[in-house]
């Protein structure tokens, strides 16, 4: 057991030769830990020289929000009312790729901004999935080439944001065993997703 904090792991790993920060990385995880530690402690001082009402509205509240927005739609990227879950046993890298979903922000968002700014990965998390270090200038090429040649299997959800997360919500609280998936238990729910 490890954690982002503390590079050494806390027990005996199961696989002792995988480990999470190997080499150099260790001191990169204390460095980051410096860092953290230095932000925290000038937002202390912020908030005990100016107020805590002036440290929340100027960093905190950004912060909690940009962090929101974040954790849904990675949430929305990895999760829907049909996509399934694998065993240990029967996932793999490839099937984890295909069970992403890329959700573009146009409904929300008409003019592109938002797109503009997170580098269209909203539309493109798919590529992202087949190889991470695809920079993001080259991104929507390589979902085309996804689109083309995986069409029967490549996922894309148009539904607006907002909706999407609506019948996400709803529908994908628990997981029960089919065959050798979890499935979404969802069935006495459709009527409400919609």
């Amino acid at each position: 057991m490890t954690n982002h904090f503390l590079p050494n792991p806390l027990t005996e790993p199961k696989q002792p030769k995988k480990e999470l920060f190997p080499g150099n990385w260790k001191e990169k995880v204390y460095q980051s830990d410096v860092g953290c530690a230095t932000v925290a402690a000038g937002a202390l001082v912020w908030a005990a020289c100016n107020g805590p009402a002036e440290m929340m509205a100027l960093y905190g509240g950004p912060l909690i929000v940009v962090n929101a927005w974040l954790v849904l739609y990675t949430w929305l990227q990895h999760t829907d009312v049909d996509v399934p879950h694998f065993t240990d046993n029967d996932h793999n890298f490839v099937k984890g790729a295909f069970h992403t979903i890329d959700r573009p922000y146009d409904k929300l968002d008409p003019w592109g901004f938002i797109d503009f700014l997170h580098h269209k990965i909203g539309s493109t998390h798919v590529a992202h999935h087949f190889d991470s270090t695809i920079p993001h200038y080259k991104a929507q090429a390589a979902t085309d080439a996804i689109k083309e040649n995986f069409p029967e299997i490549y996922l894309y959800d148009p539904t607006p944001i907002p909706e999407a997360l609506w019948r996400v919500c709803k529908g994908c609280a628990a997981v029960e065993k089919r065959g050798d998936y979890y499935i979404w238990n969802n069935k006495d729910l459709t009527d409400e997703m919609i």
